[in-house]
């Protein structure tokens, strides 16, 4: 009950679950912060991973599960098993299950051009459409910019990480746990932490250049987009059916949240 009002009494949580094992951790914690919702107070959660690596034993966990929305950004060169964009959960968690899984790995590296590009194209549609309650994060800032490519490889910048922390509080309402799973090198993960808490404080959140906002998605990240679109056509949620988008910029008419001011 303690993790329930946590939610109800504040705005933001911010947790450093840094342990041997700490993907372990944040499954173990989205587990029983997931349960403590949805049957003591009926509230449905979000699970949104950023990061190189897929969060494979979280999907496991919650692959059955239609009460809970699974997103995750990573490389799919980097994968531990699993995190395919077909994987999209089974039974009545089918649909509920999104990987978007970059296959260009380190040659264009992903930046803040792509992560823009997959919040308005996917992330964002889809999670409006399932009208979270509350929102974890799992965030391993070894995808911030800064990293060695032995490391990470990915370009996105602190300042992105905040943006994008700023749009998922738009989203449930400012009820957004982000559990910082680490980070390499010390610079760009404190540097990233910053840059998200002041997001989770509704402090202002320092925007990005108009030119990185219109900046267009590479070449491979179009494709991956592509793919998670494609086969989430068929998906039960209606926000697979009807995508009048331009994916060359990332903009989509069915995406409320402005990047653009």
């Amino acid at each position: 009950m303690k993790a329930n009002s946590i939610f109800l009494s504040y705005s933001f949580c911010f947790g450093c679950p840094l342990s041997p094992f700490y993907h372990v951790s944040f499954a173990l914690l989205s587990l029983s912060l997931s349960l403590s919702l949805s049957l003591s107070l009926s509230l449905s959660p979000s699970l949104f991973r950023m990061d190189v690596h897929h969060g494979n034993i979280t999907q496991n966990i919650f692959y059955t599960d239609p009460k809970v929305l699974c997103i995750s950004l990573h490389r799919c060169d980097l994968s531990s098993g699993g995190g395919e964009p077909t994987e999209v959960g089974s039974g009545e968690g089918k649909g509920f299950n999104v990987n978007v899984a970059w296959s260009s790995g380190l040659d264009p590296p992903i930046g803040d051009a792509e992560y823009l590009a997959a919040f308005r194209s996917v992330v964002i549609p889809i999670a409006e459409e399932f009208s979270p309650d509350v929102i974890l994060v799992s965030s391993q800032f070894n995808a911030v910019k800064g990293h060695p490519t032995s490391k990470g490889g990915h370009s996105v910048s602190a300042k992105c990480f905040g943006v994008l922390t700023q749009k998922l509080m738009d989203l449930a309402r400012g009820r957004v746990v982000l559990a910082v799973e680490g980070g390499h090198d010390l610079t760009p993960t404190c540097d990233a932490s910053e840059a998200c808490v002041n997001a989770l404080l509704e402090n202002k959140v320092e925007s990005l250049s108009h030119d990185v906002l219109m900046q267009r998605p590479c070449a491979e990240a179009f494709k991956s987009l592509q793919t998670v679109l494609h086969i989430h056509s068929e998906s039960t949620l209606s926000w697979a059916g009807g995508w009048g988008i331009s994916l060359v910029t990332g903009r989509s008419p069915v995406c409320k949240a402005d990047f653009y001011h």
